[in-house]
């Protein structure tokens, strides 16, 4: 009987933390675009001037 509440217990737990992190996989790929890395077209970091 232990060895089936504990399968079932391993199940659901499985089952959270997979929901959790496919949650968190979506959410992040699907954040605003001021939450996602610099355009590449217009970086943000300053390389310098040519003068």
């Amino acid at each position: 009987m232990g060895s089936i509440l504990s399968t079932f217990g391993s199940l659901v737990v499985g089952g959270i933390v997979a929901t959790a992190t496919i949650v968190g996989v979506v959410s992040s790929q699907t954040s605003p675009s001021g939450d996602s890395p610099a355009n590449v077209n217009q970086p943000v970091i300053e390389y310098g001037t040519s003068d």
